[in-house]
């Protein structure tokens, strides 16, 4: 059975490669409008046909209203090749879903200790949590979370990372670490000023992550 992310995933590469025929045939000039214009007229096909697995379609009506828009500046192929290349860094060499371990956890939470961040795991998040982090950006993770969310070493239920400060510096310290960040709010969540970003067994949440640009 398809999940989103791999369902997601063959949406952008089909895309792309559609989209690259088209231009090697010389039917779509290689500009950033008339690539938009192409990919916003493949993604109505799309929906219209039911193309792809019904789980993707709410991610293609946003690209299909944002095309509409935005037009060229809508970046789509940008934000096509970006989601590319976010799987394919957590998938396996097959293009499949790989487990989470929570020594990936462990060694996010390590690099933002280096980075002199404020980072617990030993603290109960409940209905309300406040926790001052002298100006420093801080992660925090529910301790029974940390604890009971894994199974021999293998994340098998969602984990809520709380997130506050650059978060630009969270973000990639996860990709480093294979993780890819799903949010929930970039603000107000259970801990006072924390945004919560949800790490997915194998990485597969129901919507898009936030994504890494590559430099």
């Amino acid at each position: 059975m398809a999940t989103f992310s791999t369902s997601i995933y063959q949406v952008v590469s089909t895309a792309l490669i559609d989209l690259s025929e088209a231009q090697a045939k010389g039917k779509i000039p290689r500009n950033p409008l008339s690539e938009t214009h192409f990919l916003a007229a493949w993604t109505t096909n799309s929906i219209k046909k039911k193309r792809f697995e019904a789980d993707v379609v709410p991610t293609l009506q946003l690209w299909q209203r944002k095309a509409r828009s935005l037009g060229k500046n809508a970046n789509l192929v940008e934000t096509f090749n970006t989601i590319k290349e976010n799987y394919q860094h957590v998938f396996d060499q097959a293009l499949k879903n790989k487990i989470i371990l929570k020594d990936q956890l462990t060694a996010l939470c390590n690099d933002l200790n280096e980075a002199d961040w404020v980072v617990n795991t030993d603290l109960e998040v409940k209905d309300k949590l406040n926790r001052h982090s002298a100006g420093k950006s801080s992660l925090i993770i529910c301790n029974s979370q940390f604890d009971s969310h894994f199974e021999n070493g293998v994340l098998i239920k969602p984990i809520s990372l709380y997130i506050r400060g650059d978060f630009a510096v969270a973000l990639r310290s996860a990709y480093a670490n294979t993780l890819l960040l799903h949010k929930v709010t970039d603000y107000k969540s259970k801990v006072k000023y924390h945004g919560e970003y949800i790490v997915y067994p194998h990485n597969d949440g129901e919507f898009l992550p936030e994504l890494v640009k590559q430099s």
